[in-house]
């Protein structure tokens, strides 16, 4: 009998959007995704839900999906200035993309709309964390995570 090894990863780098108002949010989850997390690569992001509406939609400056391609997975902020994550989720459910998974961060104020959010179409829900070893957990999470919904 041969046994062989199942891996859980995916082959191919799974593309990540980062959505959140905090420029030094964005930075830190960058740095723990592209040292923590082998099979994720961050392929951009954006720092309102407006703009994140448009690198979703292809449109205005991310009409380039060489230089924007789309993600596999959404990383947002429930809490965004001018289209908040509540109505991103809102527009997705009227735009639907099947492939794409949607996480969804909040401080421990936000943490009480988990149902909501989940009820809304987001895959997974995660409350934010400081530290570089939070992070790395976390990322280290969301990744297993992926890899379970098989992209």
């Amino acid at each position: 009998m041969v046994v062989r090894e199942i891996n859980p990863m995916p082959t191919k780098p799974i593309s990540v959007v980062i959505a959140d108002d905090k420029k030094e949010d964005r930075f830190l989850l960058k740095q723990a995704i592209e040292r923590h997390a082998a099979h994720l690569r961050v392929a951009g992001e954006v720092e309102n839900g407006l703009q994140l509406i448009d690198y979703l939609s292809g449109k205005n400056e991310y009409a380039d999906r060489d230089k924007y391609p789309f993600p596999d997975l959404l990383v947002m902020d429930l809490r965004m200035p001018q289209v908040d994550g509540f109505q991103v989720l809102e527009w997705l459910q009227k735009h639907p993309f099947p492939h794409l998974k949607v996480a969804v961060v909040a401080d421990s104020s936000g943490i009480a709309y988990r149902s909501e959010a989940m009820k809304m179409g987001a895959h997974f829900f995660h409350p934010k964390v400081s530290g570089t070893a939070g992070l790395a957990k976390a990322v280290k999470q969301l990744q297993r995570e992926m890899a379970s919904r098989a992209v």
